[in-house]
């Protein structure tokens, strides 16, 4: 009961992702395909790494006695060629301070290591995209559990390297109530 919205809203970005790509990358498009990352002399993909970091907003009980704090991530991108997907690896920290008139509260680190998927809604340089994936988190006094995320993002080429904006919601499925956080992120992809 608890789990349903966030597992309703991870549907929603799923059923609004899977139509909007019908509409711009179905059969008869004119639209190119996303570029894949270079290919090394043995045909192989060479990954693409990135990093980022912004700030991470509390959500449901860990807003209750916890503040806006910060998030840094690194990632590796495989992108599919011809295809508007691509598998991410990551690693997430993210460290939510304790509100000052909580005496018995702490800090909480939520750290995760885990898969995701990015679906790009338009095959242009300048893209959108919607991600989805599982991980395993470890947050203070909570232990480590399964969990899950998904969100939005946007990215465009610069010289060299391209720039990434997203949005983002941790679910860490807890013993007692999941864990929420909702980072929001820059960064860049090279």
């Amino acid at each position: 009961m608890r789990l349903r919205t966030p597992l309703s809203l991870l549907a929603l970005s799923i059923a609004l992702g899977t139509a909007a790509s019908a509409q711009v990358s179905g059969p008869g498009s004119n639209s190119p395909a996303p570029t894949p990352t270079p290919t090394g002399p043995t045909g192989v993909y060479v990954p693409l790494f990135g990093v980022s970091g912004g700030i991470a907003i509390p959500a449901g009980r860990l807003g209750d006695d916890h503040s806006a704090g910060f998030m840094l991530s690194g990632l590796t991108e495989y992108v599919v060629q011809n295809q508007p997907y691509s598998l991410r690896g990551e690693g997430t920290f993210q460290r939510f301070p304790r509100k000052s008139n909580r005496e018995l509260e702490r800090d909480v680190n939520l750290i995760s290591l885990g898969t995701t998927i990015v679906y790009r809604l338009q095959m242009n340089p300048a893209e959108t995209f919607v991600t989805g994936g599982i991980a395993v988190y470890n947050a203070s006094g909570e232990g480590t559990h399964p969990g899950f995320n998904f969100g939005s993002g946007i990215g465009f080429p610069l010289t060299g390297f391209s720039a990434l904006a997203e949005i983002r919601l941790h679910v860490m499925l807890a013993d007692n109530k999941p864990v929420l956080a909702l980072p929001l992120s820059v960064g860049v992809r090279f």
